[in-house]
């Protein structure tokens, strides 16, 4: 009995530190300011770890195709602003050719980043997705980017 009531306790105590390092990361999500933007006209590049995907990256394991042009720019744009309300994602920063939005988790609130750069020349936007927190993202960032791939294309409604 003694050591079944000891084995409950190690449990509780480590399902307690599992939730306590989740709340910590969801913290530090919120309140650690990524590095975003342009960099010699790209998205910055994904770091190292695997929560992140990109169009401007030669990683294999990390790159999703850009998206196409949906019409002309104008087009474009309001077919990626309803695709990313439909995902709710929340607009941070829409200068020029670049977007920033953010993604929140519905359960422990982490905050990913997702940037836009727009390529009139080839009629296509450039997509990354990238956590702010932790290491593997279970796939969130490329079924989120495949997501609006998918919704760019949606008929509105």
């Amino acid at each position: 009995m003694k050591v079944l009531l000891f084995a409950l306790k190690v449990i509780v105590v480590l399902a307690l530190l599992v939730v306590v390092a989740f709340a910590g990361m969801s913290a530090w999500s919120r309140f650690s300011p990524p590095e975003l933007g342009l960099v010699d006209g790209k998205l910055r590049a994904c770091p190292g770890t695997p929560n992140c995907v990109s169009s401007q990256t030669d990683d294999p394991g990390k790159q999703v195709r850009p998206m196409a042009y949906v019409g002309n720019r104008e087009q474009t744009e309001t077919a990626l602003r309803r695709a990313s309300m439909r995902l709710g994602l929340v607009a941070q920063t829409q200068e020029g050719d670049y977007w920033h939005l953010k993604a929140t988790s519905q359960i422990f609130r982490f905050i990913d980043d997702v940037e836009f750069s727009f390529d009139d020349a080839n009629q296509v936007v450039h997509l990354r997705s990238a956590s702010r927190a932790g290491y593997s993202d279970r796939g969130v960032n490329r079924a989120r980017a495949e997501a609006l791939q998918a919704a760019m294309t949606a008929p509105a409604g």
